[in-house]
């Protein structure tokens, strides 16, 4: 009873339909229907389906025809996919009750379309969820309706249509949802004119009084829709260059602005806000300005989600390194997940060492510490996701510490600024890395930071970096030249260790020691320059250096092949020389000073 008198007094906003009620025709309705209608679209802004900037009909294309008549036919357009007009044929008819005078036409067909009698004025219910269309709108993403007293139609649209443009490469993308910031409906119950395709919303007709005497929001609330979904179905991948996803909305202003929330197949997400207003305009597209997918993880706490290369189950290497137990490790429908009796507050030592398979990892939230060696090894690991994850998702970064990162073929790498510090482990057997430029921010290299780096040929070290531990480059192959500028103060042991490239190396003032084997086995360093602030040089230091001709610094001798510290001879560099004369300042020989002087005949 209630929707009957709305009906009415939507009857007064609209031009009237001349209908006459016929409680025994002497003919059936549907007969009156002739065998094709006409249609076209009222411009180029009406849309189907969008080819190259014209409207088209897609194959198949369902429509609704009330032919005179209250009875909802079902017509069915006959022409390929790509014309901008064409016939239609009917393929079912609906009961009819009333007759009316004119024609009224709606796309998509929908069995619950309900047209009123008295005005001709059409309910229909605008989807919740609309289907992606490459280039396109989508297939349901739009309602259009024509009303004419012939056979020939021109489709008019009732939505207008959000354009969203994002770029993001390798992402992949399920789902955009939008809602208006202020509760606006954007699907469910409308009411259409079919002269100008103008729509009323159902949130729009309610009145004052809850108990919807005069119309009251309460006898639509459920059908007023206040988000709607753009499914993406097949998933859409992102490139460098934008990809447009339109979504249908009744015409309205959201006068606190949209909101948008992205979801990927990895189940990460992404939202976006603005609190501008925004217009949409009936047959008229509204284009976003351009922006990046960037993640954000948001999964269950007792979870960790990952994919493989095989389509197959990755076994943590270590089991019980993560706070809780796992219970179960399964992989369906292209992911992996693992899950446990209890939060994940840890991502543990070695937990998928040398996991090859593994090509990304989501981390829940909970998570608070990643140790060494977490994911030393993993060489396909192409992402992370998780809140300690990087904007461009290959190095995860914790309270600002790098702590491991995804090389999966990568051969140059800037690190984030939010870096302070590059932690043990991080780059450890990243053989694929040819450069590596670390920011301003960063004031400590852990050990083995880049460990068995082999193909690694530069390293940019800014003057911010105070402190470069053990092993940081040990077995760095591939590494030519480094400057250790005048910010650092000390070379941990082991430092370049067997880097067997490694032509010629100065060392800043600030430098104080040189830790045990730093140098060891650099078998092509001819030239080393050292600062005057260096007190200490441990034993071994330059074990190896076959090819060393001279030592530069205040430490070095007259000839600056040897290098003497507080009167110690702590290493010397033949360069083929076979006699040498030890310089009178010298009272002690240390450890190894001579190691390995293969030429040397006469002391």
């Amino acid at each position: 009873m209630k929707r009957f008198f709305l009906f009415a007094l939507v009857a007064t906003m609209f031009a009237a339909c001349v209908t006459d009620a016929v409680e025994e025709p002497s003919v059936t309705i549907e007969d009156l229907a002739p065998e094709t209608l006409t249609v076209s679209f009222e411009g180029d802004d009406s849309r189907i389906q969008l080819q190259e900037g014209k409207t088209v009909w897609t194959e198949g294309d369902l429509v609704s025809v009330f032919y005179r008549s209250n009875a909802n036919q079902k017509w069915q357009y006959q022409g390929e996919t790509g014309e901008r007009s064409g016939n239609l044929e009917r393929v079912a008819n609906a009961e009819a009750t009333q007759e009316l005078s004119s024609i009224v036409m709606v796309y998509p067909y929908a069995e619950n379309y309900y047209i009123n009698p008295e005005n001709c004025n059409v309910k229909a219910s605008l989807p919740a969820e609309q289907t992606y269309l490459k280039d396109s709108y989508g297939l349901n993403g739009n309602i259009m309706i024509s009303q004419s007293e012939h056979d020939q139609f021109s489709l008019k649209s009732v939505c207008g249509w959000l354009k969203i443009q994002l770029n993001g490469e390798g992402q992949v993308v399920k789902t955009i949802t939008l809602k208006g910031n202020n509760g606006e409906q954007v699907a469910g119950e409308i009411y259409i004119n079919p002269a100008d395709a103008t729509a009323t919303l159902a949130s729009e007709m309610g009145g004052a009084d809850d108990n919807g005497s005069a119309g009251g929001n309460l006898v639509f609330e459920d059908t007023i829709l206040k988000e709607v979904t753009l499914n993406c179905g097949e998933d859409v991948e992102l490139g460098a260059e934008p990809t447009a996803f339109y979504i249908g909305l009744p015409p309205q202003t959201f006068a606190k602005g949209i909101s948008l929330e992205i979801v990927a197949t990895d189940g990460s997400k992404m939202t976006k806000s603005t609190e501008n207003e925004v217009v949409i305009e009936r047959n008229h597209i509204l284009p976003m300005a351009e922006f990046v997918y960037d993640s954000v993880v948001d999964i269950p706490n007792n979870e960790i989600w990952y994919t493989s290369t095989d389509g197959a189950v990755v076994e943590p290497y270590a089991t019980d390194v993560f706070g809780a137990n796992i219970v179960s490790n399964t992989y369906e429908n292209g992911k992996g997940v693992i899950t446990f009796d209890g939060s994940v507050t840890q991502i543990g030592e070695r937990a998928f060492e040398y996991c090859s398979n593994l090509t990304s990892a989501t981390i829940p939230n909970s998570v608070t510490e990643i140790e060494k060696m977490a994911f030393r090894g993993c060489s396909s690991l192409t992402a992370f996701y998780g809140k300690f994850a990087s904007s461009d998702n290959r190095c995860l970064i914790v309270d600002g510490v790098l702590k491991s990162f995804a090389p999966a073929g990568s051969t140059e790498y800037t690190i984030p600024d939010s870096v302070t510090s590059i932690g043990v482990f991080a780059f450890c057997d990243c053989r694929s890395l040819t450069s590596v430029t670390i920011p301003d921010s960063v004031t400590s290299i852990k050990g083995r930071a880049f460990m068995d780096c082999e193909n690694l040929t530069s390293v940019t070290i800014p003057d911010s970096v105070t402190s470069i531990n053990i092993y940081v480059f040990y077995n760095c192959s591939s590494l030519i030249n480094v400057t250790i500028p005048d910010s650092v103060t000390e070379i941990g042991g082991w430092t370049f260790y067997q880097c067997s490239s490694l032509i010629s190396v100065t060392i800043g003032n600030s430098v104080t020691s040189i830790g045990k084997d730093a140098f060891y086995d650099c078998s092509s360093l001819t030239s080393v320059t050292i600062g005057n602030g260096v007190t200490s040089i441990r034993e071994d230091a330059f074990d190896g250096c076959r090819s060393l001709t001279a030592f530069y610094g205040k430490f070095a001798s007259s000839d600056n092949r040897c290098l003497i510290v507080d009167g110690v001879l702590k290493s010397f560099a033949p360069a083929g020389l076979t006699e040498y004369t030890i310089p009178d300042s010298v009272t002690t020989i240390g450890n190894a000073a001579f190691r390995d002087c293969s030429n040397l005949t006469s002391v």
